[in-house]
């Protein structure tokens, strides 16, 4: 097993458990203060969408670049960090000068829209200092990859700040100290996984300053400068589509709204798991096959991955669908759940839609027609704008909801058709309707057949009924050629261990 396989299958092993750890944070210590969860969500979200201001595309170009630059100068990458670490730091300073400076007339524009300026309004430096840190981790894990490091990085960042948030809040209600000084000590934790990044970095030889100078001579800055406006675009665009609705509904409602929303879509996290694996493996291999215009290639690898994707999402979904109700009667608090089913199903039914979607987005993004992708993005983040300024004071966070998820059909539904019309590709087969109807059926199940055990009891005997139903169906059904052979494969390394 090569490196970046071994890197990949430990960095998905540390997001399953980050993934747990946020479940338990989520259903036992959440809910004993969600003002201040929903205060620390708004502070992250925040932070993420000053990130393309603060740093206009740099970060984009730290994988992008980097090995043009270190090719050539191995012993300190032509002043690659240097440049980059210069850059950053000084649009950095001129973002905080230039927010502090207009802070005033953004507040009026927010309450002018009924928004609640009040919720930024004394608190910039908390913001700033965030913002700050987070761009620092980002870029020291950015590095990390051109390393072939991702584990460390995945562990802190992820897993770290998973378990860092429960215990703070702990803190907070043990100690009581202020929402100011709760600011400052996520913006700490930033900083200490930035310091532990930069000796961890040191210690493999990664952090190699020097004087600045072209990689080569028909190297240019100005297109350097380009990409990195267009990676700034790409991440405000993002931005706006993923992190948009917890800003607004902390803007328009309260703090203890955004807590109630986040839980419930932490359970929807699970659902798209395997599709950031799956555009790990296919990234590679949808970027040899456009260099070859292999389109036979692109075609098969589009409809597996769809087929896969959907099987397993589906699958997740049932089990968290038919558990959901119990998994909340089990928290320390359930009254603390508004709206989870309604809001999962929403968010839970986007995220199928994009799985069966596929590698829609790599497709294009690896194609000529790659700036594309940036529109459909910017149009993804608009209408979630514009219908969570609508839905969600009439609606609270299941208006959120509402926009996220319709707006996520738009999204992948526009780049389908995309697809369709410039490359004549698609990713449904049989096996998709096949698909679809095991799931309907087994959804259906869940309104009949009654459960009426303890939520302990009751977890244990529905998730075993929707893998004893599910799984042999879509098994015999051959909805999967890829999973039945890897059923088929382990069956015969277990039988074979078994009889030796």
């Amino acid at each position: 097993m090569g490196v970046i396989q071994r890197q990949g299958l430990k960095s998905m092993v540390v997001n399953f458990l980050g993934a747990f750890v946020g479940v338990f944070a989520t259903l036992y210590v959440y809910t004993s203060n969600d003002e201040i969860y929903g205060y620390a969500q708004f502070l992250y979200s925040v932070a993420l969408f000053f990130m393309p201001f603060a740093t206009l595309g740099v970060l984009s170009l730290v994988v992008k670049y980097f090995p043009q630059f270190s090719k050539s100068d191995s012993k300190n990458y032509n002043g690659f960090l240097s440049l980059l670490s210069l850059s950053l730091l000084g649009f950095f300073a001129v973002f905080s000068i230039l927010f502090l400076l207009f802070k005033d007339s953004i507040y009026i524009l927010l309450d002018s829209v009924k928004m609640k300026s009040a919720a930024l309004d004394g608190s910039e430096s908390v913001f700033l200092s965030i913002t700050f840190f987070l761009i620092l981790s980002y870029f020291l894990t950015y590095h990390s990859v051109n390393k072939l490091r991702t584990v460390v990085p995945t562990i802190l960042n992820q897993l770290g700040f998973k378990i860092f948030l429960p215990l703070l809040i702990l803190a907070y209600a043990y100690w009581g100290f202020g929402r100011i000084a709760f600011g400052y000590a996520i913006a700490a934790f930033f900083l200490g996984i930035s310091i532990v990044l930069l000796f961890y970095l040191r210690s493999i030889d990664g952090l190699k300053f020097g004087r600045i100078k072209k990689p080569n001579s028909d190297f240019s800055f100005i297109e350097m400068a380009k990409y990195a406006l267009y990676g700034c675009l790409n991440q405000f665009g993002n931005t706006l589509a993923f992190r948009l609705d917890t800003i607004m509904i902390a803007l328009i409602l309260t703090d203890a709204d955004v807590s109630f929303y986040i839980k419930a879509f932490v359970f929807t996290s699970f659902i798209e798991m395997p599709l950031r694996a799956f555009n790990q493996i296919a990234s590679p291999i949808l970027s040899k096959a456009w260099n070859d215009n292999n389109m036979s290639e692109l075609k098969n690898v589009y409809q597996k991955t769809s087929v896969n994707l959907f099987v397993t999402g589906c699958f997740l979904f049932l089990g968290l669908w038919y558990s959901l109700n119990d998994l909340v009667n089990i928290s320390a608090d359930p009254t603390k759940f508004p709206h989870v089913e309604l809001i999962f199903l929403l968010l839970g039914l986007s995220k199928l839609m994009d799985m069966a979607a596929s590698v829609n987005n790599l497709i294009i993004a690896f194609s000529k027609f790659y700036k594309y992708n940036l529109i459909f993005l910017i149009f993804l983040g608009v209408s979630n704008l514009l219908m969570n300024f609508y839905l969600i004071p009439e609606y609270g966070i299941v208006g959120a909801a509402i926009a996220t998820s319709i707006s996520l059909f738009m999204y992948n539904l526009i780049k389908l058709l995309f697809i369709i019309y410039k490359f004549k590709l698609q990713p449904f087969t049989s096996s998709t309707i096949k698909t679809l109807i095991l799931f309907l059926v087994v959804f259906v199940l869940y309104f009949v057949i009654p459960f009426n055990f303890s939520p302990f009891i009751n977890i244990i005997v529905k998730s075993i009924f929707v893998a004893v139903v599910y799984l042999p169906i879509a098994y015999f059904w051959n909805i999967s050629m890829d999973i039945n052979k890897l059923v088929a494969v382990t069956k015969n390394k277990l039988v074979s261990r078994l009889w030796k």
